[in-house]
């Protein structure tokens, strides 16, 4: 791998997650790189998908990418952004583009849905009716983890990264980013307040957020 990108290791660090193994290295130009390490190749073509979208702002560029492998620039100074309401509603309408021809890349939100149900078997009703509530309404690429950490410092600017990458109603992703960003508000008010900054649906975005706390509160208990 790092012979064919030709890419040099740094010694700065290496971490590793549940979903890989991220390095810090250097192309042969000399510019600065990150490189992504999964094992999971569906979950990796998701992200590659949904960053390739977002190539140019708001997402840090893809240098290279295969099966298992994603390289991308990395952010400086790459500190995460916690980011005030409207901005962080720029950033979701930024984001949120198309997902017409990406999805069988994508993930879908309807898997989302039932494979929360399917771990906590008490979401039933509200995961039905979520799916069908959610049918007919636009589809499209959505990050799926849109967390300070996520949300990165870069030359001026913000970037994403490491996104879930899925396909699906707007309001999903306004519902997480509400409760993944705390600015002092209760996460009722807070997706309330985002879903009316990014014209979407308040009465949805709060049905997908009540899916998403009870799952956080309730998965470890099966």
């Amino acid at each position: 791998m790092c012979a064919e990108w030709r890419l040099e290791i740094e010694d700065e660090g290496v971490s590793a997650g549940a979903w890989g193994i991220v390095l810090f290295c250097r192309t042969a130009s000399g510019r600065e790189a990150v490189l992504k390490l999964c094992a999971d190749h569906a979950r990796l073509r998701a992200e590659t998908s949904a960053m390739l979208l977002w190539a140019g702002g708001p997402a840090l560029g893809v240098l290279a990418h295969r099966p298992g492998a994603l390289l991308l620039q990395r952010a400086r100074p790459g500190k995460p952004a916690r980011l005030a309401p409207s901005h962080l509603a720029l950033l979701l309408n930024a984001l949120h583009r198309s997902a017409a021809g990406r999805l069988g890349a994508l993930g879908d939100w309807r898997s989302s849905i039932n494979n929360a149900v399917k771990q906590v078997p008490s979401l039933q009703a509200l995961g039905r009716e979520l799916l069908r509530e959610g049918q007919g309404r636009p589809v499209l690429t959505l990050h799926g983890d849109l967390q300070p950490a996520n949300i990165l410092y870069h030359r001026g600017s913000t970037a994403v990264i490491d996104p879930i990458g899925i396909a699906g109603p707007r309001e999903l992703d306004v519902a997480t980013a509400a409760l993944y960003n705390d600015w002092g508000e209760e996460p009722t008010a807070r997706i309330t307040r985002l879903a009316k900054l990014t014209a979407t649906d308040p009465a949805l975005a709060l049905r997908f957020g009540q899916l998403s706390a009870m799952y956080a509160a309730l998965a470890q208990r099966y």
